[in-house]
């Protein structure tokens, strides 16, 4: 299939989205073939892939870090400690490293969000200049970080105000869903306390450093204007002397779906409700993905979801309603938000709850079961136009173990979902009699809603 035949079939998918029940659903199969980046594992242990892509003079490198996410250290020594690559290393201060990289055409980037299993650091520029400023990525910020004091102070301080402004902001709903679901399990924890993070300092960050960022723990993926042999033939030089420990990257089992919690965060005064609805999912292996996808679609994502078409276009009860979920090595979370009017509170989680269970309960329609499907491989056919993306699906079958053919079968899978199969993934994961249920809004308002439900707790952000 050409590359106009992909956006002809993605269009199709967000025209049915904007237009629903008028617009016709394709029915072509999507053809995928995809460049393959073979992994290459050198003497001391880490592994490259990378994948010659001419379509624009850039090119794209990211070390993925096996083992140096939150989730398995100290709350906020892994999140810290990525975002202190970029502040000084080598000699060269954060301002230093980033005029170097500005002056090659590159930007670098960090990150160890809460709860991720793996630790990045980023490069993207001129393909030009790549092996320039992919040694400034590699040597200087992954190598050689110095966490200078007066950064860290900073940084640190930086951290304590966001948690600050977190306690009022919507994601807090999302936070304490997050602890609902996992419990005792690393993922629970959004994001670390400030007690937690008053208590760190350089040294704490740099001992996690050379306990994590080793070679064996290490992928280095590079798409763009360069020779995938010769971009394994410089990393070799530029990692070739990294030594470090082999890393244990073992996580506990996930925790077994505990009973419904309801659980009220009381903001007096409050115009509007954040609703966070979920519950437990299955890892990112699990063929229930797929059904999965395709369920997610047609419950809350995008305008023509069911939750969108009633919370918002029919009630207007809400700005926006969606679903959402998430899987990688450890079981994931499916969650369902809305930011509803405080009067629209208890109408919104009936409404809420009752979708979930017709969607446990009642066959999904031909129609939109066709809709749902196109979308969601319509959303797929538009990543295929994003060399990041193309060199992320490379990893992922890397990662879990995927087959060879296994993204140039993802999009046949999808459209191959049946309604039954739905049915009953909506039924092992989504029944609504044991999702959890945080709303944070008004308690004086609010708290009858939620008493209709079950039992409510009143918890502080």
């Amino acid at each position: 299939m050409t590359r106009r035949n992909l956006f002809a079939l993605a269009a199709a998918g967000a025209f049915a989205a904007e237009r629903r029940n008028r617009a016709p659903v394709s029915h072509e199969n999507l053809v995928v073939k995809l460049p393959e980046a073979e992994p290459v594992k050198l003497p001391n242990g880490v592994t490259v892939m990378a994948i010659e892509d001419d379509r624009l003079p850039i090119a794209y490198v990211r070390f993925h870090i096996e083992g140096a996410g939150p989730i398995y250290g100290r709350p906020g020594v892994a999140e810290l400690t990525a975002d202190m690559l970029r502040e000084g290393a080598a000699g060269r201060s954060g301002k230093q490293i980033v005029d170097e990289a500005a002056r090659l055409g590159a930007t670098l980037g960090t990150s160890a969000p809460s709860g991720a299993e793996v630790a990045t650091v980023d490069g993207s520029g001129l393909s030009g200049h790549v092996f320039e400023w992919s040694e400034l990525l590699s040597s200087v910020v992954v190598l050689r970080p110095s966490f200078p004091a007066d950064e860290f102070n900073t940084l640190r301080q930086r951290r304590l105000q966001e948690i600050r402004l977190r306690r009022i902001q919507p994601i807090v709903a999302d936070d304490v869903l997050q602890r609902l679901v996992w419990g005792s399990h690393p993922a629970a924890v959004a994001v670390p306390s400030a007690e937690v993070l008053a208590s760190l300092n350089p040294e704490a960050l740099a001992a996690w450093h050379r306990e994590r960022y080793t070679p064996s723990s290490a992928l280095v993926a590079c798409i763009g204007r360069v020779r995938s042999s010769l971009f394994v033939s410089r990393a070799e030089k530029l990692l070739g002397a990294w030594k470090g420990p082999e890393v244990n990257t073992t996580l506990p089992p996930p925790p077994a779906p505990s009973a419904r919690r309801i659980v009220l965060i009381d903001r007096p005064g409050a115009p509007q409700t954040e609703l966070a609805v979920g519950g437990l999912l299955f890892d990112r292996r699990d063929p229930d993905f797929f059904p999965m996808s395709v369920l997610n679609s047609a419950l809350g994502t995008g305008p023509a979801s069911r939750l969108f078409q009633i919370l918002r276009s029919e009630k207007a009860y809400a700005y926006n309603a969606s679903s959402s979920f998430g899987a990688t090595r450890f079981a994931g979370l499916w969650k369902v938000r809305a930011g509803v009017r405080t009067d629209a509170t208890a109408d919104s989680i009936a409404i809420i709850l009752t979708q979930l269970r017709r969607i446990c309960d009642e066959p999904i329609p031909a129609a939109e079961l066709d809709e749902a499907k196109t979308s969601v491989v319509g959303r797929f056919a538009l990543t295929l136009e994003q060399p990041q993306q193309v060199i992320a699906q490379s990893y992922l079958r890397h990662r879990y173990g995927f087959s060879v053919d296994y993204w140039e079968r993802y999009p046949a899978r999808l459209t191959a979902v049946t309604a039954s199969e739905i049915q009953a993934v909506a039924r092992k994961y989504l029944d609504p009699d044991r999702a959890h249920i945080v709303a944070v809004g008004d308690a004086a308002r609010i708290r009858g809603a939620l008493d209709k439900v079950g039992h409510v707790e009143s918890m502080a952000a």
